[in-house]
């Protein structure tokens, strides 16, 4: 079983252990973008938002549900190639990024253990 350091973009550090494996299928993470919001919308704001096909707001970030046009048959196309965006090879970074049916888990690590890492 693979094991990575991740350092989110706040410092917080995860040891993450799995490899994945699609969701089985569902490729849960490559069916929807999530965007972080510069400010929380206002109620009316948000009622608008959710008017909108595929677009939800979660709380300081706004969910836009789109299929990755990597994705073929539930796998990604560039796994494993230059191609593929960092940010791909990092997902997930947090557990509340842990969607249903993922096979990654995510520890956060205490200052000193990550020190000891190095």
């Amino acid at each position: 079983m693979e094991a990575t350091l991740i350092t989110h973009a706040d410092g917080r550090r995860f040891l993450r252990t799995g490899e994945c494996d699609g969701c089985k299928g569902l490729a849960s993470c490559c069916n929807h973008i999530v965007l972080p919001l510069a400010r929380p919308l206002n109620e009316d704001e948000a009622k608008w938002a959710n008017l909108h096909p595929g677009v939800h707001v979660e709380g300081e970030s706004i969910r836009i549900d789109s299929v990755c046009s990597a994705l073929e048959n539930g796998r990604c196309t560039l796994f494993g190639k230059p191609e593929r965006p960092a940010m791909c090879v990092r997902a997930p970074e947090l557990p509340q990024q842990l969607l249903p049916g993922c096979s990654y888990t995510l520890v956060e690590l205490p200052l000193e253990a990550d020190r000891n890492m190095n």
